[in-house]
């Protein structure tokens, strides 16, 4: 008798995919800021279980999941693992790969994803900063002569978490010529709390006495590092960028530029200008000459203390303006770096500054057309949104043309509503004009990745019977179970939702679909009350097994289309069973 051939082998198993790698397989952790996306596809059968395992730096930078009954799910398979295990690789390679369990079968591992994790770009990190520096602390002044206190800040960080320590430490030069390092935060008295994690970031005053002992003139530099990991040994923590302020530490009777204007308002040292037409204002004790780099524009008389002087034709670039006494006197003022930006774009959405990508949590509240042309008072403009192919025509939108005014540049408000038909996908923005009797001008088009919503904003529904904890007992829900949902960003009448339940019970696996998206859909009740409670039937409690797990996976269609893969996947709830009589 010819023995029995296994169908299934690591051959048939092809490599899972990681959502958010590159095609070359480097995965930068800036892309899986937010999630870490499991896909996997292959001919499975009902019954197949499958885990997934990330093979990295041994601990916390491996991981193997729980088995997962896939035999009801359609193809492909996604879900999410723990972003964490990025922060312990960096600079690292894993290997990816999931198991599959079938009946009595020997598991079957399938063919391994290799990836390579880089290092993080300290552009994707935020620099630590002191409030009263210039430009709020983004300048590259800090004057503390007047200063009783100074304020400490640090913006929350890539794969952030909460415990995450963090350490910050000044370095500079006293004014006797003596090294100044001083500490102000390190752990374990400095980590991620939820007041942190709340807010966005952290801040904290201190005497600024220790500031204005410093060097006039010198270099204040400030050193921070986080422990992604959650360690407390300094050795292993990330590494910031820098922070260095030259320091104002006397009070100055010199010449001071203290404000470079445009027709839209200030420019702050170091920003951009459309302008090529800019005004320098400033105090001296007499008549200064004017600076651009190295170029003397023009000698300005002082009134009362104050001087002004109009800077016009000036070429694309930066310009670095300082003033100086014309009598030779003293030393240079401050210098104020503007970049000039001739070229600009007609068209870009407020809420996606990098006219790249919109982040659709940006734009809960308002989504902004700005329009950047030589405009007349008398044009008739509009915006048009168009949806990518296979949205509904509710996702795309014309606004009834408006006059443009006085005012540049035009902003023209979009409903906030058509972001979620595109979440996940692309959208084309245009602009068009009619100036008089001549023919429309339609603009360019301006193309956005709208990326998906964050998953910490789609927060899984619970069983209020298991009243806040991890345990279901069976005997608090003899006539079913109460399952509570809120609501989440861009929730909507007619959303399509999908809610799986998956279970075990004395003789395998126990599923149940209560919900598929081709015929149930968010309701407006649900929308008004910002909840919905629906009840998971008694009849499939009671066969769940004793100590098995119950796991809720609940998905929605954001852009109304009933098509299971492209649903946004919520957070997963876990119960274990309590069935002892």
């Amino acid at each position: 008798m010819d023995a029995l051939i296994r169908e299934l082998d690591s051959g048939s198993l092809p490599p899972l995919s990681i959502k958010e790698s590159r095609p070359d397989g480097l995965l930068d952790p800036e892309a899986a800021r937010y999630n870490l996306t499991v896909k996997i596809d292959f001919d499975w059968r009902p019954g197949d279980s499958l885990t997934i395992t990330w093979a990295g730096t041994p601990g916390s930078g491996s991981y193997t999941s729980p088995r997962i009954p896939i035999g009801g799910f359609t193809r492909p398979f996604q879900t999410h693992i723990d972003n964490l295990l990025v922060a312990f690789n960096f600079e690292q390679s894993v290997i990816v790969f999931y198991t599959v369990y079938r009946g009595i079968e020997p598991p079957v591992t399938s063919q391994p994803l290799p990836l390579y994790i880089t290092g993080v770009n300290q552009l994707d990190l935020p620099r630590p900063f002191i409030r009263q520096a210039d430009n709020d602390g983004q300048g590259g002044e800090l004057n503390v002569s007047n200063l009783s206190e100074f304020t400490l800040r640090i913006n929350a960080w890539l794969l952030g978490r909460r415990g995450n320590p963090f350490w910050l430490e000044l370095k500079g030069q006293n004014a006797d010529g003596s090294a100044f390092k001083a500490r102000y935060w390190q752990a374990p008295g400095n980590m991620v709390d939820d007041e942190f994690n709340r807010y966005g970031f952290f801040e904290q005053n201190f005497d600024a006495e220790p500031l204005q002992r410093l060097r006039n003139g010198s270099v204040l530099s400030l050193n921070f590092m986080a422990g992604l990991q959650g360690s407390q040994d300094p050795s292993l923590a990330q590494p910031f960028a820098h922070r260095n302020y030259i320091v104002l530490s006397a009070a100055s009777n010199g010449p001071k530029i203290s404000s470079v204007t445009d027709l839209d308002g200030d420019i702050h040292d170091g920003a951009d200008t459309r302008h090529t037409t800019v005004t320098l204002s400033g105090s001296a004790s007499d008549k200064v000459n004017v600076f651009d780099g190295m170029t003397r524009l023009d000698t300005v008389d002082v009134v009362d203390g104050h001087w002004n002087y109009v800077a016009a034709d000036l070429t694309g670039g930066s310009h670095g303006f300082t003033v100086a006494l014309a009598d030779g006197s003293g030393g240079a003022s401050n210098r104020w770096l503007i970049n000039v930006v001739i070229q600009t774009l007609p068209l870009m959405i407020v809420e996606a500054p990098d006219g790249i990508n919109l982040n659709p949590l940006d734009a809960t509240t308002t989504l902004t057309a700005e329009l950047n042309y030589d405009h007349q008072p008398t044009d008739m403009v509009s915006v048009t949104v168009t949806a990518a192919v296979g949205t509904l025509p509710a996702g795309s939108h014309t606004t009834t043309p408006v006059t443009a005014g006085t005012t540049r540049p035009v902003r023209i408000r979009l409903p906030v509503l058509l972001v979620p038909f595109s979440i996940g996908k692309s959208m084309e923005v245009t602009s068009t004009y009619t100036r008089g009797t001549s023919a429309p001008v339609t603009s360019q088009p301006l193309r956005l990745n709208v990326s998906q919503i964050a998953l910490d904003r789609l927060v899984a529904p619970r069983i209020t019977q298991a009243n806040g904890t991890d345990i279901l007992d069976l005997k608090d829900v003899p006539f079913g179970a109460n399952l509570l949902f809120l609501i989440w960003p861009f929730i909507a009448v007619n959303q399509r939702i999908w809610l799986d339940l998956e279970g075990q019970s004395n003789t395998g696996a126990h599923n149940l679909r209560m919900w598929v998206g081709s015929t149930n859909m968010v309701h407006r009740a649900w929308v008004t009350n910002g909840s919905f409670s629906p009840v998971i039937s008694a009849d499939y409690l009671r066969l769940l097994r004793n100590g098995s797990k119950l796991i809720i996976r609940f998905r929605v269609n954001l852009d109304q289309v009933a098509n299971a893969n492209t649903a946004a996947i919520f957070q997963t709830r876990e119960y274990t069973i309590r069935a002892v009589p």
